[in-house]
């Protein structure tokens, strides 16, 4: 009787059940891969933030330095839009989201060393959002940034006079975001027993999957792999440069909605969701978890 009740929430639920008032899963779904397109296109431009050195080449160990780079990005307000169109009037995003886009404001730390018996240097990069610049969001919306890299630098011409010290070099970046806008739509209380009956089976244990309002949550990450040449010259107290860079990256990006459920049988939750996610499993969709 289990397997088949279960059979019987897959297919209302999964199909647009749970939040039907407002939300029309197959529009969401397109209007998602319209916003990993546009982000995935941009992904390995971020991967700059972090390691721009004044000095084409620092000199071999124990030559060293350290830096903090101040960056960010915005995400255009306009590769969501269609999103929240789908979710229905009752969705509020803060206006100056709508306008200026939505900011990811990092901090990259790096730090530069002289290479060992070979004339190279190579450097390591990291950067967060600080927990202070969290506050420029607004309070429905999360967010987190994560990027580690790494570079190296080999000398090809020594600088002299006019003559300014060339390098080429390449490097490794790796960069993980997300973010979150709370309370998108009403949570939602799927009555299975009601379901079951409907569908000609006698229950009288009520059965029901509860979900909690969700948030709509969008993520990317990129592994993204740089080239990169430069050019300074030592005049006095300053070092001007000049370099040149391409970057290619394999990105994803996409999103959903994230809610948490609680599985109940007359009122009380159910811990052991074994069959539940036997059930999610046998139609290709991924298996619940107990929270």
């Amino acid at each position: 009787m289990k397997k088949i009740l279960l059979a019987v929430v897959l297919l209302a639920a999964l199909t647009g059940a749970a939040w039907a008032q407002t939300i029309d899963f197959g529009a969401l779904e397109t209007s998602f891969q319209g916003f990993a397109d546009g982000v995935a296109n941009s992904l390995p431009i971020s991967a700059s933030i972090g390691l721009n050195w004044s000095h084409a080449y620092i000199g071999q160990f124990p030559h060293f330095g350290v830096g903090v780079t101040v960056g960010g990005m915005f995400l255009p307000y306009e590769i969501i839009e269609p999103i929240i169109a789908e979710l229905g009037s009752g969705t509020t995003v803060p206006q100056e989201l709508q306008t200026y886009g939505i900011p990811f404001p990092t901090i990259a730390a790096g730090a530069r060393l002289g290479g060992f018996g070979l004339p190279f240097d190579m450097g390591f990069k990291f950067a967060v959002i600080p927990e202070d610049a969290k506050e420029l969001f607004s309070s429905n919306i999360t967010a987190d940034y994560f990027l580690i890299g790494g570079d190296v630098r080999l000398p090809v011409v020594k600088g002299k006079g006019l003559i300014p010290t060339l390098s080429i070099g390449g490097g490794y970046t790796f960069i993980r975001g997300r973010i979150g806008i709370t309370d998108v739509s009403s949570g939602e209380t799927i009555d299975i027993t009601t379901m079951m009956n409907n569908a000609g089976y006698s229950a009288a244990t009520l059965y029901e999957l509860i979900f909690t309002d969700p948030d709509l949550v969008f993520s990317w990450d990129t592994h993204t792999i740089e080239a990169k040449a430069q050019a300074s010259w030592n005049a006095l107290i300053f070092t001007p440069s000049i370099g040149i860079g391409a970057a290619y990256g394999i990105s994803n990006a996409g999103g959903g909605l994230s809610s948490a459920m609680v599985y109940q049988e007359d009122g009380t939750p159910v811990s052991d969701l074994t069959d539940l996610q036997d059930a999610f499993a046998y139609y290709g969709y991924p298996a619940p978890t107990a929270s």
